[in-house]
């Protein structure tokens, strides 16, 4: 697909762009809205670094990057959604039209592009927050202590913190990009060799290491993190190893490019971090003033930006015959449809015009229909009525884990295993007929694009794309390229960014456009 050493760094420059991530986040480099803000009032690095309270701010507030790019940030919640089929839009931003439209292209990495700041800023901001955390933790085992309001030494808790989101940081860069440099708190930045691009898989590996060496450091050391560190779940160092158990069987999973590398994975190993993970929905507080999802904005909202569940998400719930009418007929042929489903997460019973437990009917399909009527879609996503910046928002719940628990069975051929976390969603909040070892039982749902019942892993897909609908931005559009069902010619990685590239003197490339590498078959 590449070739690894033509894409080797320069040590130098690598290093430069490494130790300034850290100095940058304390200045406010990114925001949410992905504007360059520079604070030239900040510390500077060495006397910022020598500060305790300075160095628990630094490592606390790297959450904001995960935040951004799965919440907030224009580069994810317009554009990712949309590439994945999750949610349907008309709307230009971000380039989200252009990668959304069908037959679909390459993705562009010309540092000029409104397409490269997809992933730039995704590079930048997974970079920051690693950074910062390899910053902290240097302080750290320097010798530096942290103590609270009350003298106390609360050092463990930054300490794992850090740990963490170092951990959480690789796992994204592993997951999005086809390569990155590792670096973590031992690294020698000036040294060229230890800084070169790394593929993929050897990033996702040592991602998973590092969050497995910090559940060893939470079981081993009492703590609770503060309520503002993440609004609202001020964890404790046993419920902190729980949620890093379940981001390491989020990126193993999600870290897959295919449907061969999905079924080639240690689904052992997957299985024992579900077993040690969450056991009740990892929530935030939502305010106007701290944690606040555009993401649900995007999807809910009635302005003219608005999303609409793609069909692609909601179709193979229709008992018509016509998603598979729609699905079949050239883009620009197809158009909106009413579906008629016993799924009552998308209708009422007995009336497409009337809104699920999920969805609601919209009677616009969506504003500029000459964008494509393949685009346009009656149902919208509304669970939760409106929200996106009061009450509390699940953005890691126990259905993703339990059908992540689902897939793991089947893939290790022990389909009965997986049939209870299956039929849990399906039968009580679907009100389906459960399914079975066979599959779809006849006359349910969800239904093949030759109209044929699906498989028990269908089934299990189906499932986990509308119960984690709305939970992040990024999600859905990892979780189908493992499971094969992006749109073919998607690009299913991103390239190491083309301002990147350029700066080092490298070959720009990318992936994705029908019949091109790197793109969804």
């Amino acid at each position: 697909m590449f070739n690894k050493n033509k894409y080797k760094t320069k040590g130098s420059i690598r290093s430069k762009v490494l130790k300034g991530f850290s100095v940058l986040a304390l200045t406010g480099f990114i925001s949410c809205q992905d504007l360059d803000v520079v604070n030239t009032n900040a510390p500077d690095r060495e006397r910022a670094l020598s500060n305790p309270g300075d160095v628990e701010v630094l490592i606390s507030s790297t959450f904001q990057d995960l935040w951004g790019r799965t919440q907030t940030s224009g580069t994810s919640i317009n554009s990712m959604p949309v590439v994945a089929d999750e949610f349907t839009g008309t709307y230009a931003n971000n380039a989200s039209l252009e990668l959304s439209s069908e037959p679909r292209v390459a993705y562009t990495n010309n540092p000029t592009s409104s397409a490269h700041e997809i992933g730039r800023y995704q590079w930048y901001a997974w970079y920051s927050a690693l950074s910062s955390a390899n910053e902290g933790l240097t302080a750290i085992n320097n010798g530096l202590v942290i103590p609270d309001e009350n003298g106390d030494d609360v050092t463990a808790r930054a300490e794992a913190f850090a740990r963490f989101m170092q951990g959480v940081s690789l796992g994204y860069l592993g997951m999005l990009f086809d390569q990155a440099s590792i670096a973590d708190e031992n690294t020698d930045l000036e040294d060229a060799q230890a800084l070169e691009y790394r593929p993929y898989d050897e990033v996702l590996d040592f991602a998973i290491a590092k969050l497995e060496e910090a559940i060893t450091f939470m079981e081993n050391n009492t703590f609770t993190l503060p309520s503002e560190w993440i609004d609202g779940n001020p964890l404790s160092n046993t419920e902190m190893a729980k949620v890093t158990h379940s981001y390491i069987a989020r990126i193993m999973v999600y870290g897959a490019r295919t449907p061969a590398e999905r079924e080639a994975l240690d689904w052992d190993k997957v299985l024992t971090h579900l077993d040690n993970g969450i056991t009740e929905d990892f929530d935030v507080t939502l305010s106007s003033s701290g944690l606040y999802s555009y993401y649900l904005n995007r999807a809910q909202s009635n302005g003219s930006y608005r999303s609409h569940a793609d069909y692609k998400l909601i179709g193979p719930a229709d008992t018509s015959g016509a998603y598979q009418t729609w699905i079949n007929a050239e883009p620009n042929d197809r158009q909106p449809f009413l579906i008629e489903t016993p799924d009552r997460r998308v209708t009422d019973a007995g009336d497409p015009e009337t809104g699920g437990k999920y969805f609601r009917y919209r009677s616009e399909a969506l504003p500029n229909p000459d964008r494509g009527s393949y685009h346009m879609s009656y149902y919208q996503w509304y669970r939760y009525s409106g929200a996106y910046y009061t009450g509390t928002m699940t953005i890691m719940s126990m259905e993703e884990m339990d059908l992540m628990r689902a897939e793991a069975h089947v893939q290790n051929g022990e389909p009965a295993l997986a049939l209870p976390f299956v039929n849990d969603t399906r039968v009580n909040n679907g009100e389906l007929a459960p399914v079975t070892v066979a599959g779809v039982p006849a006359g349910s749902i969800p239904l093949n694009a030759d109209g044929s019942e699906g498989s028990l892993l269908d089934a299990i897909y189906y499932e986990r794309m509308l119960e984690c609908a709305g939970t992040d931005a990024l999600r859905a559009y990892l979780d189908r390229r493992g499971s094969g069902t992006l749109t073919t010619g998607t690009f299913y990685q991103f390239p190491v960014p083309g301002r990147e590239l350029q700066s080092l003197g490298m070959e720009i490339y990318t992936f994705g456009g029908v019949g091109n590498d790197g793109a969804a078959q």
